[in-house]
């Protein structure tokens, strides 16, 4: 939720007879600065996920989820608008890894692809809410309501067990087994097997830490090594690069700026706040279409076709819009393309970058690792968003959309080239193919 109400808060600022007024430049602020304190977050909850664990992690996360909303329910300036987006991207950074994390760790293999890509239906779920509030409300009432949210989920958490594997490295395999029994519904046999996988999983990653001082520079020295590690890195990099490419596809400019976008392309014969709900029902629709398909089809597949299809409809769109002039776009016709740009774009490049952190990652770095990634994700996503406003008055929105077009079709050759097919795999199996010498799926050992 925190993520999509830029696009109703800023229309509304933008009204000189409002309460608060916001130009242009402090617009992109107030959409941005949300995601320069997300990195702050992610990089905080790496230790948070060793130390508390997943689930604790996630409760902590809730309080400054509730204090951002609350701080902008009732803000009266800019700066106090300002200072609740910061604690709310803060707190969204927090939330980001163990989320995906604990999702991985407790999903049967089965059904992990499912699990993890559904976050993303109920993410775009939020965003539906958030639009569908800013349609009816003002926008500090939209933020007291979304203040409900963080209290319900800290209440939910409680009802849920914390992640086996983390347990396990905690040494508490009593509580590990109780856990694993309660995902699993009983079955002992199964419970049975995946303790002494993990147990043997963690024997191992112990055995590589044994010599690791306990001193401060010790422990820096640790994790950097961790990182550095080829079985860590090489993960790290396949996930950094997808993000940037998604990014730069704009799949977050249109969550950030969508009735804004809108407006750009259709002008005032359309109503943006309906284009924009109707954008992220279409999202929410296949989202959840795409974690059914995660089931049934190869990951490999899916992002492929969601990279080519996105690539296609923004380029159809940017070509539609340079050969017509303003006055003659046909508003339907601009609807179906920016509807099919949302659909296929939800069905893997939003689905894929969580995903990703909860499969590729070893388990001894799916903290920090984690962390680290949506670190570097996040930090991304604030460069995308605070300029894409210059970029808009520089070169049109038909060279945005051609930019979307051609960096999706970039993120279909790497997706082609380096992505590994993890369907079916057990996360051990997936470790073993990063200690093993492969990097590129094209040039991987047979």
């Amino acid at each position: 939720m925190p993520i999509g109400y830029s696009a109703i808060l800023l229309p509304q600022l933008a009204e000189e007879n409002g309460t608060m007024y916001a130009d242009r430049q402090l617009g992109s602020w107030i959409a941005s600065v949300h995601s320069l304190a997300t990195p702050v977050g992610s990089l905080v909850s790496g230790p948070l996920l060793d130390e508390i664990g997943r689930r604790g992690s996630l409760q902590f996360a809730a309080v400054p989820l509730f204090v951002g909303w609350f701080v902008i329910g009732f803000a009266k300036n800019i700066s106090c608008l300002l200072i609740g987006r910061v604690v709310l991207g803060f707190g969204v950074g927090l939330m980001g890894v163990p989320a995906q994390v604990l999702l991985g760790e407790t999903a049967d293999s089965t059904l992990r692809g499912f699990l993890t890509g559904s976050t993303l239906t109920f993410y775009c779920l939020g965003i539906v809410i958030i639009y569908a509030l800013g349609a009816c409300f003002t926008w500090d009432i939209v933020a007291l309501c979304g203040a409900v949210l963080p209290i319900t989920a800290l209440i939910a958490l409680i009802l849920i067990p914390e992640s086996p594997a983390w347990l396990v490295r905690r040494r508490k395999p009593d509580k590990a087994r109780k856990a694993l029994l309660w995902l699993r519904g009983g079955n002992a046999q199964q419970v049975d097997a995946e303790m002494r996988i993990l147990e043997a999983r963690m024997k191992t990653d112990l055995a590589r830490t044994a010599t690791t001082t306990t001193s401060r520079l010790g422990q820096i020295s640790s994790v950097v090594s961790t990182l550095l590690d080829p079985s860590v890195l090489k993960p790290l990099t396949i996930i950094n690069i997808f993000n940037i490419l998604q990014l730069i596809s704009g799949t977050f400019v249109i969550v950030f700026y969508a009735v804004n976008l809108v407006e750009d392309i259709g002008g005032n014969r359309i109503n943006n706040y309906l284009a924009a709900v109707i954008t992220a029902i279409t999202r929410v629709l296949f989202s959840s279409i795409a974690s059914v398909l995660l089931l049934k089809i190869n990951r490999r597949y899916l992002g492929m076709f969601s990279a080519v299809g996105t690539a296609f409809a923004s380029l159809v769109l940017a070509g539609y819009l340079l050969i017509q002039e303003e006055s003659s776009i046909d508003v339907y016709v601009v609807g179906i393309l920016l509807l099919a740009y949302v659909a296929v774009s939800s069905m893997g490049l939003m689905t894929f970058p969580g995903l990703m952190v909860a499969e590729l990652l070893p388990q001894r770095a799916r903290g920090i690792g984690g962390g680290c990634n949506f670190f570097f994700f996040n930090l991304f996503i604030f460069i995308v968003t605070k300029s894409f406003p210059a970029v808009r008055d520089a070169v049109g929105i038909t060279g945005i959309f051609a930019i979307f077009g051609i960096s999706a079709l970039l993120e279909a050759i790497f997706v082609y080239v380096a992505l590994p097919e993890t369907k079916n795999r057990t996360l051990q199996e997936i470790e073993d193919y990063f200690q093993q010498d492969n990097l590129l799926w094209i040039t991987r050992s047979r």
